[in-house]
């Protein structure tokens, strides 16, 4: 027996926003869910795609392995995020890892239920056209940060896209997801010890705070002017 909830819950994804009551219907019975423990992996870079992910609650983050040893995270994603699609697209490996940020819920759906949900659906192709497109310019912006300007610009434009969709108003704002000193190293492919001082300096000046909440921009105008904004 389906869930109502689970159906009420997928329909606020934006991948499946305006779909039918159908479709609706047929994608709670194709989905599966699976809990991750805080580090758990849920797949490895280049093991076969055979799955499309969701992110249903907490935070997946994707990344890299570097010859180096370290990791370069290339993002971090939350509720109703989509991960592997390209890969379930093309047929090809996944091209990153994926592990739980922090304790997760994520649905499943295997590659070939995908195939059959765009094709039975009217409207199906439109959206997943959309979105690739959303991640395509999300991705471009990443890499133009990753490859320009010193390492306080890459932790403000970080930082500024984090507090992105929190409303303009006074007060701190708290990123929506925990970030240690490493994981911001590894997002903006930097030395931890270079990180942790500017951290620590911005911290000093008032420019961000850190306290039982998490992590927060304190000046959200002073942020944007160091990522390049107005």
């Amino acid at each position: 027996m389906i869930d109502p909830d689970s159906i009420g819950t997928i329909s606020r994804i934006p991948r499946f926003s305006g779909v039918s009551q159908q479709a609706l219907t047929w994608l709670a019975e194709q989905l599966s869910r699976r809990s991750y423990a805080k580090g758990a992996m849920l797949f490895l870079e280049g093991e076969d795609s055979s799955h499309l992910w969701l992110v249903e609650s907490g935070a997946v983050k994707v990344f890299r392995s570097l010859e180096s040893g370290r990791e370069l995270i290339l993002g971090i994603f939350r509720f109703g995020d989509a991960i592997g699609e390209v890969a379930v697209i093309d047929g090809t490996g996944y091209p990153a890892s994926a592990s739980a940020h922090e304790d997760a819920t994520v649905w499943v759906m295997p590659r070939q239920a995908y195939f059959t949900y765009l094709e039975r659906f009217e409207g199906t192709a439109i959206a997943l056209i959309r979105d690739l497109t959303l991640r395509m310019r999300v991705m471009q912006r990443r890499m133009e940060d990753l490859g320009g300007g010193g390492v306080e610009y890459r932790i403000a434009r970080v930082l500024q896209a984090l507090c992105a969709k929190s409303p303009d108003q006074p007060g701190p704002v708290y990123l929506p997801i925990p970030l240690t000193r490493q994981d911001l190293a590894d997002m903006v492919g930097a030395r931890i010890e270079t990180v942790i001082r500017i951290m620590s300096r911005w911290q000093k000046d008032g420019l961000i705070g850190q306290d039982d909440r998490g992590l927060c921009v304190r000046d959200r105008r002073a942020m944007a002017q160091l990522a390049g904004g107005s």
